[in-house]
């Protein structure tokens, strides 16, 4: 691929170069897209990178595709729902670059222990990644998973796929859900240094604990991003009124409230 950008995956820039001709209005909506043999002479990539592009795209809500058919652009994009995600729903629509600065085995932080069921400073791998738009850091994501996870997660393994994926195809583990905590943190000096903030700026926190489908847990990631550059929207969806009215003994859930100042 001509003009590539270095460190960064090969589909993720064919993701970015397909997505500003599909925003642009190239093709027209319910347009043909190029077949894969076209893009994959185009880029002068393989036939599995452009697939892995493609699917981004679909995974978006941007093309659609059915046997026989072809790939086609749709006429708006889908939105995206933050419940049960099949990839990250912190950076997912963002086309963010995620960059690995750090990956090892630590002794795992209390909450972290806690959380897998180990033995308090039981080893772990921690992944420190920073991902960057527009040439500027945008979060620091720090992750942490079971040692079992050691040798399919490798800085390798994180240059071609996304961390679900490595979990999913390497190790066979699928995420179901997950649980987000928000809140205003200030960046120790590890953070402020990887954001290029001042010590203890104010930083927007997202605390992410993954879970299995038999809510094993899988990942527990701490998401740090610079005030002013990152917005969280989540959906959420209401059930129906009269279906609750209908099961007065069905489960509620607990109702959250904001802590005592």
């Amino acid at each position: 691929m001509n003009n590539s950008a270095p460190g960064i995956p090969l589909y993720q820039q064919i993701t970015e170069v397909l997505r500003q001709r599909l925003e642009s209005g190239v093709p027209s909506a319910g347009d043909r897209m190029p077949s894969e043999l076209q893009l994959c002479a185009e880029f002068s990539v393989s036939r599995t990178t452009v697939r892995h592009a493609l699917g981004r795209l679909k995974q978006e809500g941007i093309l659609s595709s059915r046997r026989g058919a072809g790939t086609h652009r749709l006429s708006r994009p889908t939105p995206n729902k933050l419940v049960r995600s099949a990839g990250d729903p912190l950076h997912g629509a963002l086309a963010s670059h995620p960059r690995v600065v750090a990956i090892g085995q630590v002794a795992a932080p209390g909450p972290v222990a806690a959380f897998f069921g180990l033995d308090p400073a039981a080893s772990v791998l921690r992944v420190i990644r920073v991902h960057e738009l527009a040439e500027q850091p945008l979060s620091v994501v720090i992750s942490y998973l079971e040692v079992a996870a050691v040798k399919a997660v490798t800085r390798r393994a994180l240059r071609d796929a996304s961390m679900h994926e490595i979990l999913w195809q390497q190790l066979g583990i699928r995420q179901q859900r997950s649980v987000h905590a928000i809140k205003v943190a200030r960046a120790d000096a590890e953070v402020a240094q990887l954001l290029k903030v001042g010590l203890a700026d104010p930083v927007l926190s997202i605390q992410s604990s993954v879970y299995a489908s038999d809510d094993t847990p899988v990942r527990w990631t701490d998401n740090y991003f610079r005030e002013g550059r990152y917005e969280y929207t989540a959906e959420m969806l209401w059930p129906d009124p009269s279906i609750s009215l209908a099961e007065p003994d069905a489960p509620r859930r607990p109702v959250r409230r904001p802590a005592a100042s």
